[in-house]
């Protein structure tokens, strides 16, 4: 069960990782250089000058996008790698749903379903949105409830300590959806002008990638706080020298 207290002492315990500092001090000035990047490119196309396509996040094969497969990939070993050390579902939970967001980021599945898909669908006149972009918000709350499922189960049998990290992934995944679906939704559906398109899609764009670094921090301070913890207690009860008698 989910315990507040040890909640609040997992997630300083995380903030204070070594680990995630050194991969934030990494991470985070090339992530301003991809959001400056993107920002260019909106603005390029809201005033007509197009910038090479890879500047955008959310575009297939863009700089942004190869470091988003990256921190989701990485993320989803540590947790696996975790879930190994002590056979806890909490982790092997999200790190299967880890390895399906990098798959469907990679390989399109969501847009590639929703296209195939699209003919067969038929949407309601009242609704402002096209087949293909209803199929696509259908399959993520497909994925995402099966997740939330596994996820309640897994926190029920799990212990204050893997329960409060599988809180702390679940909020970050929570945070991803709201932009990467909630706010995807608001810019598929209905019609917008050219500036509050671009607007939404640098929002949905930019959230979901910081949600995606957060996952990853997360994922690597649970790691490297349980790495600490098994060092520990492999260690000698006391590598002291025991005083000749």
């Amino acid at each position: 069960m989910i315990n507040p207290r040890e909640l609040w002492t997992s997630g300083l315990e995380i903030a204070r990782s070594r680990a995630v500092h050194i991969a934030l001090v990494a991470i985070i000035p090339y992530a301003c250089v991809l959001i400056g990047l993107d920002v260019a490119a909106h603005y390029g196309d809201a005033t007509g000058d197009a910038l090479p396509t890879q500047f955008f996040m959310s575009q297939d094969g863009s700089f942004a996008e190869y470091l988003e497969y990256s921190l989701t990939l990485a993320a989803a070993v540590l947790l696996f790698m975790v879930w190994l050390r002590n056979r806890t579902a909490v982790y092997l939970t999200s790190a299967i749903l880890f390895v399906w967001l990098t798959l469907d980021n990679w390989g399109e599945v969501h847009e590639q379903l929703g296209m195939a898909l699209s003919p067969d669908m038929p949407v309601p006149a009242w609704l402002p949105v096209q087949g293909n972009h209803l199929i696509e918000t259908l399959v993520f709350g497909a994925v995402g409830a099966i997740w939330l499922v596994g996820m309640m189960l897994a926190l029920w049998q799990a212990d204050a300590r893997a329960a409060a990290h599988g809180t702390l992934i679940a909020l970050c995944i929570a945070g991803a959806a709201v932009f990467g679906v909630a706010v995807d939704m608001a810019t598929s559906w209905g019609e917008h002008p050219p500036h509050m398109l671009n607007l939404l899609a640098f929002i949905e764009d930019e959230g979901e990638f910081a949600m995606i670094i957060a996952m990853f921090a997360v994922s690597l301070g649970i790691f490297d706080g349980e790495r600490q913890r098994i060092a520990v207690g492999r260690a000698p009860d006391a590598g002291l020298r025991r005083a000749p008698a």
